[in-house]
């Protein structure tokens, strides 16, 4: 049964907009006049996930699944959705074990963006679970960066794989790749809208929000100390490199966070990957596309044939 406390954790969160028009003009003063002190600001909104509000739909997929705890060795908790069909044979419960897909919400995301790809792929075959980051939806937390999505994702993925696949999206299909570069092992995965790199993201969003890029890259080595890793070694086109099970890319042309021009070079350098577009959905709109919900389901196929 669905853990009601999980999902209303969620409805009481609010969407939080991160500059109001004159945030970039102040910010730019702000940066030439204490760049370390910026740096520090920046580092913190950098980390700090927006709050969002479930939509109704989003809600009623969470209110759909098994929810539960799970409590990771890190000493975490993070709040697991589970979808599965309970088929019976002459009244009794079917108890086998059936192939498991993995879904992996981006940064500033939930688990209950990813809903929508839960009952076809049950309906083909598969159990699916999904969870909230630290910091993102139920999960307790304020601040979160990918090299902690990609420790939380080995943790999860250990407690409940096998895993057959695994759909991650922008951050979280960054945190994808990282995982399969350490040694997490899928069949095949669903890349969406991924963010290929995060340092070129992270000088983007600086330039938007009206920070120089001087404290942009202060605030990247306030993050890399912190977590102990440099962001050049999370790029996801040298990551894949080796990595040979098939991965399907699915990407809108019309996606302003994640460049076309960066998913294509991670697409060239990971052979066994293949790119599809898509256009008009933008960066999160292609998570609820009924066609992009097809490709994902289609690419992992009938799990009874393989």
């Amino acid at each position: 049964m669905v853990n009601l406390s999980m999902v209303s954790a969620q409805d009481r969160r609010r969407n939080t907009r991160l500059q109001p028009g004159w945030l970039p003009h102040a910010v730019s003063g702000f940066s030439k006049l204490s760049p370390s002190l910026a740096s520090k600001l920046f580092a913190f909104l950098f980390t700090r996930p927006a709050a969002r509000k479930l939509q109704r739909q989003e809600r009623n997929w969470l209110l759909s699944s098994a929810a539960r705890p799970l409590s990771l060795p890190s000493g975490q908790e993070v709040p697991l959705y589970e979808w599965r069909a309970l088929p019976s044979k002459y009244g009794v419960l079917d108890e086998a074990p059936v192939p498991t897909i993995l879904l992996v919400h981006g940064f500033g995301g939930s688990a209950g963006q990813m809903g929508g790809f839960a009952a076809p792929l049950i309906a083909a075959g598969y159990r699916v679970i999904s969870f909230d980051m630290p910091a993102h939806g139920a999960a307790a937390g304020s601040r979160s960066s990918l090299p902690e999505m990609i420790e939380t994702l080995l943790e999860v993925a250990g407690r409940v794989g096998p895993l057959e696949g695994i759909i991650g999206h922008s951050a979280g299909a960054s945190a994808v790749i990282a995982a399969l570069h350490r040694g997490l092992r899928a069949e095949r995965v669903v890349l969406v809208a991924p963010m290929p790199d995060l340092e070129s993201f992270m000088q983007r969003l600086a330039a938007q929000l009206g920070f120089t890029e001087r404290v942009a890259k202060l605030a990247q080595r306030r993050i890399e100390a912190r977590h102990g890793i440099e962001f050049s070694k999370l790029k996801a086109q040298r990551l894949v490199q080796g990595l040979s099970l098939p991965a399907l890319i699915l990407q809108d042309s019309a996606d302003q966070m994640a460049p076309l021009s960066e998913v294509e070079a991670l697409t060239e350098a990971w052979p066994s990957a293949t790119l599809e577009l898509s256009a008009g959905l933008g960066h999160a709109r292609i998570l609820q596309d009924s066609s992009t919900i097809a490709k994902a389901t289609a690419f992992f196929g009938d799990p009874t044939l393989r």
